[in-house]
């Protein structure tokens, strides 16, 4: 959990006891490959930070073809990495999930309820603080910025935007689970590597 402490730090002041307390809340969970850990249509319960390994998120269409919505793991980048598997609109408006949570390779999480989590911040101000601060910028800002990209951008500008949020994604991901993320086809992929080399 430190580095996730050090992410903590990057907001807010926090003490050991004020720590020892947070990590009481969470379990750790190793989840091998494979695995669904959510499947859509349950009711979303808890928030899952990833310590290593990887995963998606994804939803299908009408016609069954899934689509990649997002890919977590730990790595470096600049504008920071999607750590938590979460979808708090299911939770909090305790409606089936849309998307399906998916493990890629064995993977290691720490695990609480949303519900515990929600009790913990109430009592606590600066708590509070950094939960408004990781929903601006973990959720609104990346769920706006990646709806307006498969909007409004061409296949060539949302490759080059995934390659400067997160540099080494083709040393961790499979080319077919980016061309999902990015609503391309493998072929259409494999182009815009060849053209940006």
């Amino acid at each position: 959990m430190k580095y996730f402490r050090k992410m903590i730090e990057q907001h807010i002041p926090v003490n050991d006891d004020e720590w020892n307390t947070a990590c009481k809340m969470f379990d750790v969970k190793h989840v091998q490959k494979g695995a669904t850990v959510h499947r859509a249509g349950d009711v979303f319960s808890e928030i899952w930070f990833i310590k290593s390994g990887l995963a998606r998120s994804y939803f299908s269409d009408i016609n069954g073809k899934e689509h990649t919505w997002q890919l977590y793991f730990r790595g470096k980048s600049e504008h920071g990495l999607n750590h938590f598997m979460d979808d708090s609109v299911s939770f909090y408006e305790k409606s089936g999930s849309i998307i399906n949570f998916e493990i890629l390779e064995d993977s290691v999480f720490y695990v609480t309820s949303l519900e515990e989590l929600n009790k913990f911040i109430s009592r606590e101000k600066k708590w509070a603080l950094l939960a408004g601060k990781w929903i601006h910028n973990t959720y609104y800002s990346a769920t706006y910025k990646r709806v307006l990209s498969l909007m409004s951008e061409t296949a060539a500008q949302r490759y080059a935007r995934l390659l400067d949020e997160y540099p080494a994604i083709f040393k961790q991901v499979k080319s077919y689970h980016i061309a999902s993320y990015l609503g391309v086809a493998p072929q259409t992929l494999s182009k815009l590597k060849n053209e940006s080399r």
